[in-house]
């Protein structure tokens, strides 16, 4: 059997250097609420669906969504695209019981067998990516995090039930020779900065993964939502290597301006790309990008594609392995989405009335500043920063009780069951422009 490898700076095959070129398939076993365009994240999301349904309607309900978001003809589709491999990240509470944390779950190992034997089948490579952890690992949503305080690393014992966790995920797949690797942990922001935790916790499992598997690739990334790795002092472990996110954008706005000038913005691209990469070259092994994209949600798909175009030329530039966020989702970034008169699409559309992800950053950002006002002498912009996190959170309460609650209640179970077949490949549509440039990509390996 053969497994890839890492050999000096660069990703190995059978004995031919590879790059990746692939796709985060999205908000699957990890839900993320702009990706759905339903609040709240992902236990919240499901607590309001119980409250309304009942247990055995909303268990029902959950089960059809990941049963119909992903299957064989999402497969053949992603091979004609060319892609060689699937970034899938997904939710601790798939393998760990909050209730019975002694005793793994079945139900994530049942989904990644079916990954693998799709993977196997059309050669795709599969990268498991913890997206979410006890506590959470950063203060946002996507790590359904419900406080805003990333407190997994404020308790041991989270971090040893994902020690465990991800121990024995390697050892029931530790002959599975299309899993490129394991990605520890997504998108980490230490608040307050810990020395050395990150490190120490990376360590811990890699560890313990390597008790059970020596054939896989092992993917650490770095503090402030992967972007970030001065906290990454040694890669001690000869089959270990780093994985980044690069989206630009998110802090610098303007650059999403159709009319910033395209060469500017290249050069923007370039240097921030540069400044990231150049911390973490002095390791000696190759990279990967785990996420990278651009919201095509209230953009012009021309100059969203450019600016694809334009970062995926800077990592085939540089040599750099890349998967992209993503491959589907509810008409937000996604290469594939459910039809535009779906069942979810509907949901989502009449939700979106009352809320979206940019005015939630921005409510939470304008309470703060106004709580601020009560206090004396400047508040700094890193406390503000953080602040926001937590303020947030507290919006999330409210989504649930104001919006999404009385939304369902206002559909009634017997429309809103049938709102995860919206996500069947059969039932959705995709953007032709977007597919063709990734093609032109993997064309090239």
């Amino acid at each position: 059997m053969e497994f890839v490898q890492v050999k000096g700076d660069k990703f190995f095959y059978k004995e031919q250097p590879v790059i990746f070129k692939g796709l985060g398939v999205g908000t699957w076993l990890n839900m993320e609420h702009f990706m759905l365009g339903i609040p709240t994240p992902e236990k919240q999301i499901k607590e309001a669906f119980r409250e309304c349904f009942g247990k055995e309607r909303s268990e029902s309900f959950f089960r059809d969504f990941v049963t119909s978001f992903i299957g064989e003809e999402d497969f053949k589709f992603l091979k004609k695209m060319g892609i060689n491999l699937l970034r899938v990240p997904f939710n601790y509470h798939w393998f760990i019981d909050d209730d019975n944390p002694q005793k793994f779950k079945e139900e994530g190992f049942l989904q990644f067998d079916r990954l693998l034997e799709f993977c196997s089948k059309y050669e795709i490579f599969l990268m498991p990516d913890l997206h979410a952890v006890p506590g959470g690992q950063n203060p946002d949503w996507h790590s359904d995090n419900q406080t805003g305080i990333p407190q997994f690393w404020q308790y041991d014992i989270f971090q040893e039930q994902i020690v465990a966790m991800w121990q024995e995920i390697a050892r029931r797949y530790s002959q599975k020779t299309y899993l490129l690797g394991y990605d520890i942990l997504n998108e980490p922001f230490l608040i307050p900065p810990r020395e050395g935790a990150l490190q120490r916790f990376y360590e811990k499992v890699t560890k313990a993964i390597r008790q059970v598997d020596g054939n896989h690739i092992i993917f650490w990334e770095g503090d402030f939502f992967a972007m970030d790795f001065s906290a990454i002092k040694a890669l001690k472990d000869e089959q270990t290597t780093l994985t980044f996110h690069f989206y630009p954008t998110v802090w610098d706005a303007k650059l999403y301006n159709v009319d910033y000038p395209r060469q500017k913005r290249r050069e923007v691209f370039a240097e921030r790309f540069s400044k990231m990469v150049s911390e973490m070259r002095k390791f000696g092994r190759p990279l990967l990008c785990g996420e990278a994209g651009y919201d095509i949600e209230g953009h012009e798909l021309w100059h969203v594609l450019e600016m694809v175009e334009d970062t995926l030329e800077l990592f085939e530039k540089n040599g750099i392995s890349w998967t992209l966020w993503c491959y589907k989702d509810a008409c937000y970034m996604g290469v594939a989405h459910p039809r535009r008169d779906s069942r979810w699409m509907e949901f989502s559309g009449e939700i979106r009335r009352y809320w979206d992800q940019y005015k939630e950053r921005r409510m939470g950002k304008e309470l703060v500043e106004e709580m601020c006002q009560y206090f004396p002498g400047v508040v700094s912009e890193e406390l503000k920063y953080h602040l926001q996190f937590r303020q947030r959170a507290l919006l999330f309460t409210l989504q649930k009780e104001q919006i999404l609650k009385p939304q369902l209640m206002r559909w009634g179970w017997e429309k809103v069951r049938e709102m995860p077949a919206s996500f069947r490949m059969e039932n959705c549509e995709y953007y032709k422009e977007y597919r063709e440039l990734l093609r032109r990509f993997t064309a090239a390996r």
